[in-house]
């Protein structure tokens, strides 16, 4: 039969911690708080990496409207379009047949308010009204963004879109 003994007075004691858990716990949450800075930091990152790779595909996109623009009416001239200068005032080329001058214009006020920079001017809003683009608050275009076009000697047209806080997205095509 065993016999039922208390707990043992004698003996060597454990050393004293006084302290150590506080400090291992301060440790601890410095350790995952470095570790929490930097995942924060990964998401932002990533964060900003796709709102540049969605201004470069929206830019992309844009100068090769542009591109098949100036191919459709290829007998229009384009001159004009460059970056600063605002959309052109023009007739809805959807509502009656246009001369190539009246789609060149057409396709110029259409291109510049989707770019973005010209969104609030009176042309841009006449053709929101005409609904030939989004309303502004779901096409807001890029940031400043604008656009220009240029056609060389031998027929080589290209469409450059600039914005804010990037480069160019140039493209070219042979009209």
């Amino acid at each position: 039969m065993a016999l039922l003994r208390g707990p043992r007075t004698n003996g060597p004691r454990a050393p004293s911690q006084r302290g150590d858990s506080l400090l291992e716990l301060l440790v601890a949450v410095l350790v995952i708080g470095v570790g929490a800075l930097g995942v924060a930091k990964l998401q932002l990152q990533s964060a900003q990496s796709n709102r540049a790779a969605l201004q470069v595909s929206m830019a992309t996109s844009l100068a090769e409207d542009m591109l098949e623009r100036l191919q459709a009416n290829a007998s229009a001239s384009y001159a004009g379009i460059d970056f600063g200068s605002a959309p052109p005032a023009f007739t809805d080329c959807r509502q009656r047949a246009c001369a190539s001058a009246e789609m060149a214009t057409f396709d110029a006020t259409v291109w510049k308010c989707a770019l973005g920079r010209w969104r609030t001017r009176a042309p841009c809003a006449a053709a929101r009204a005409a609904g030939l683009l989004a309303a502004a608050e779901l096409q807001p275009g890029l940031p400043d963004g604008d656009g220009a076009v240029s056609i060389d000697a031998s027929g080589l047209a290209t469409a450059t879109v600039r914005w804010q806080g990037s480069g160019d997205v140039a493209l070219s095509a042979r009209r």
